[in-house]
């Protein structure tokens, strides 16, 4: 199953999706990963300190707790 992942507060640019580079890296703050693909992002933490969470966009995952919390202690970039 495909997977809308979005993360809160931060835009991140995609940079890689199964070892293959991105070839237009927009600032978003969702990626729809497919069934089995890796994607490897690149986030800067510059304005927001403190706990924020990513979840995916999909009604069944989040029933399921499919999210995750992030700890922001040092600003990045």
């Amino acid at each position: 199953m495909d997977h809308p992942v979005h993360l809160h507060i931060n835009p991140f640019q995609v940079i890689s999706r199964d070892g293959r580079p991105e070839a237009q890296r927009r600032w978003k703050d969702m990626v729809l990963m497919k069934a089995g693909e890796e994607v490897r992002i690149r986030v800067t933490f510059r304005d927001f300190l403190g706990r924020t969470f990513y979840h995916f966009h999909n009604l069944d995952h989040e029933n399921l707790e499919m999210m995750g919390m992030l700890q922001i202690d040092t600003p990045t970039g």
